[in-house]
């Protein structure tokens, strides 16, 4: 049988044409074909019934999946590069977007969960207190009840400490639930004066951490903490969320963005939401729960054609990086190595909760993903820079080929002004699909958006 080598799109081409405006306004870039069809069937059923914008849905699932997968799964890349699957998301729109409702409709059963796993927990703990209250007598003819531990795997309001608890108690892991990301990440930053976002940061790459105290003998030692995020965030709000003097810290770097084209508030329609779409989804959620209960860490592998496809994809996205290098944007591309992994394992639980390696299936839907979250990250990333500023972030010699381009020109001349700085025509061409510095006006025809009055050499 002949082995051909799996069929894969252009990674820069994809993300260029994304990054052009080039997707029809009528359609929606999230690739929700990645799904298996119980999911993707709920999430095109949930926008016409509940008018759920598809990125939202799309990306809340992968959140919710992350939760219930946990500490339960790990990819391993390669020797000594293992990987869970945690996310930090943020869904971008204004009010009335419709961005909370898609997150609480699909995090439900995981509440639920919680809701039952708090009132166990209630009952142990009420009997302990009873237990504490009798005399030593009493004590002396009864078995001390167990100290009971609180099974969460939501958090919605908590301070430093208790998020450091809740972790240690649940090895599996969390995710922190927020409707307004902004008043999370202000009670993050203003909570005290310790470095809250270092730990965020720490977190996110799942490192091994401890907490010392004074008054507890005994540090408290997370060996692998598994959280994830998710939350909804206004357009005005980004700058106040990440400022630009803060994005050199690999916060923002962290997050997968949906953020569509357009969401206009929709009117209500008479469509019921299909219940037993709904159910399958639940019954999803909680199998996984029960049967990863009390197992060890499964180690997936990759399949062979697997690995191939995400080799060369890594190869071609470290061309991105260097691309961009000394800027923010290859800093956000450098962190879709671990982007592309997560989703990718999350993919083949989501197709095949107890697979033994990642198929070729979901790394190709992994990549589509990223194609996808990278571009929102870009089109973030000039909301929040001002042009000017932006354009200083790049390296000098970008800056100085800039100044020298006159407001209008033409692919051939930029070229030509490229070589005083051995630019070759590849790198050129590249860089004039950089957005936020260029208008493409027509083939082979450019303006630069920052005009030279905006612009100090």
């Amino acid at each position: 049988m002949e082995n051909k080598t799996p069929k894969r799109m252009d990674l820069s081409k994809a993300i260029d044409k994304a990054m052009r405006g080039e997707v029809k306004a009528s359609g929606n870039p999230f690739p929700i074909d990645v799904f298996p069809n119980l999911f993707k069937d709920l999430i095109l059923d949930l926008n016409s019934s509940l008018n759920f914008p598809i990125d939202y849905t799309g990306t809340a699932l992968l959140t919710a999946i992350s939760t219930a997968v946990g500490t339960t799964a790990q990819l391993r890349v390669k020797h000594n590069w293992p990987e869970y699957a945690s996310l930090y998301t943020c869904l971008i729109g204004n009010a009335g977007a419709n961005k909370t409702h898609p997150i609480n409709t699909i995090f439900k059963p995981i509440k639920d969960i919680d809701k039952g796993n708090h009132d166990i927990f209630k009952v142990g703990f009420a009997e302990l207190e009873r237990f504490n209250k009798l005399s030593k007598k009493e004590k002396e003819e009864l078995t001390e009840p167990i100290s009971p531990k609180l099974k969460k795997s939501i958090l919605t309001n908590f301070t430093p400490e208790v998020l450091n608890k809740r972790l240690e108690e649940n090895r599996r892991g969390c995710t922190v639930l927020s409707d307004e990301l902004a008043t999370f990440f202000d009670g993050m930053n203003n909570y005290s004066k310790g470095d809250q976002i270092g730990v965020y940061l720490s977190i996110w790459s799942n490192q091994g951490i401890t907490i010392d105290r004074i008054g507890n003998p005994i540090p408290l030692s997370i060996e692998n903490p598994y959280l994830s995020i998710i939350g909804g965030l206004q357009p005005r709000a980004l700058n106040n969320s990440f400022p630009i003097e803060k994005l050199n810290n690999g916060f923002f770097q962290r997050f997968l963005f949906a953020y569509p084209n357009s969401v206009f508030k929709e009117p209500i329609n008479d469509k019921e939401c299909n219940s037993t779409l709904i159910e399958n989804y639940k019954n999803f959620i909680l199998n996984y729960y029960n049967n990863s209960e009390l197992q060890e860490t499964k180690i997936l592998n990759w399949s062979p054609d697997a690995k191939v496809f995400f080799y060369n994809w890594q190869k071609e996205n470290c061309n991105l990086v260097n691309e961009y290098q000394n800027n923010i944007k290859g800093e956000i591309a450098s962190k879709f190595d671990n982007h592309f992994v997560r989703l990718a394992l999350l993919l083949q639980i989501m197709k095949e909760p107890q697979a033994d390696y990642v198929q070729l299936e979901a790394v190709q839907g992994a990549e589509k993903l990223c194609t996808y979250f990278m571009n929102c990250s870009f089109k973030v990333l000039e909301v929040i820079q001002n042009k000017k500023d932006f354009l200083q972030t790049l390296p000098e010699q970008k800056q100085k080929f800039y100044y020298l381009l006159t407001e209008k020109f033409t692919t051939a001349e930029a070229v030509t002004i490229g070589l005083n700085f051995d630019f070759n025509e590849k790198s050129v061409q590249r860089f004039l699909k950089d957005t936020i510095l260029f208008k493409r006006l027509k083939h082979g025809s450019y303006e630069k958006i920052i005009k030279p009055k905006e612009t100090e050499k």
